[in-house]
């Protein structure tokens, strides 16, 4: 088992989600499990699937100013770790929280169990969230995940080129997570304006509304009004 020493980077933004994978074409709809009980800890989980060989991301709202911090443990078997990073809350408060972003790759065909704690000052494990990945060379949705509470607003961010005609379109159950904005950001930018054609980013900005686990999944619609790519999003919402 590999165990990821704590690293950080502040991004003003809302809470969002890095996107380091392209989606493929057809969607899957992971299972959550139920939690289990650590301890005085409380278990989540969820399953995702990923495809060998591209990036999947995970998503665990974080606020270090409380001075806990997520600590990964997982078999290396099927996937391995890219990258960590921290991005900060826009709203202009000390202490607002933000989220931890955990980039992975799924290496090889087969199942891991990504096992996150969350460590207190005192290194005790407040509590617990497991995803079993399963990697496969089969053509499905990307899958990520994410992880707020009951509340929260969360991110989502897409690579987009509005001048290609490719948009992304979401679908999700609105019984849990509700769509707050919708936004584009140009990647180039000059000082009075952005550039024609430049590609930036689609910003979608959504609430965990009650307690539970949803399934978003974002189309790329072609100027055809077909699907080019899909990737999805397991979200937890926590209480």
């Amino acid at each position: 088992m590999k165990k990821i020493g704590v690293a950080s980077c502040g991004v003003v933004l809302v809470v969002t989600l890095a996107i380091l994978c392209a989606g493929c074409t057809t969607s899957t709809t992971p299972s959550p499990s139920a939690g289990t009980s650590t301890g005085n800890a409380t278990a989540l989980g969820a399953a995702i699937t990923v495809v060998q060989g591209q990036n999947f991301t995970i998503q665990l709202q974080s606020n270090p100013s409380t001075g806990y911090h997520w600590e990964p443990t997982y078999d290396n078997a099927s996937i391995s770790f890219i990258n960590r990073a921290y991005i900060a809350s826009s709203i202009p408060m000390a202490g607002a929280p933000g989220a931890d972003v955990f980039t992975f790759q799924g290496t090889k065909q087969g199942t891991s169990i990504i096992t996150f704690n969350n460590i207190s000052p005192s290194n005790q494990t407040a509590n617990s969230v497991n995803y079993t990945v399963t990697c496969t060379t089969t053509n499905v949705a990307q899958g990520n995940a994410v992880l707020v509470s009951q509340g929260q607003n969360f991110t989502i961010q897409l690579q987009s080129n509005p001048s290609t005609g490719y948009h992304w379109e979401p679908t999700y159950d609105n019984t849990t997570i509700t769509l707050v904005n919708r936004a584009f950001a140009s990647s180039v930018n000059t000082a009075s304006a952005t550039i024609v054609g430049a590609s930036g980013t689609d910003l979608f900005t959504f609430q965990g509304t009650k307690q539970g686990t949803s399934i978003i999944t974002f189309n790329n619609i072609s100027p055809a009004n077909v699907t080019a790519n899909s990737a999805s999003y397991t979200v937890i919402i926590t209480s």
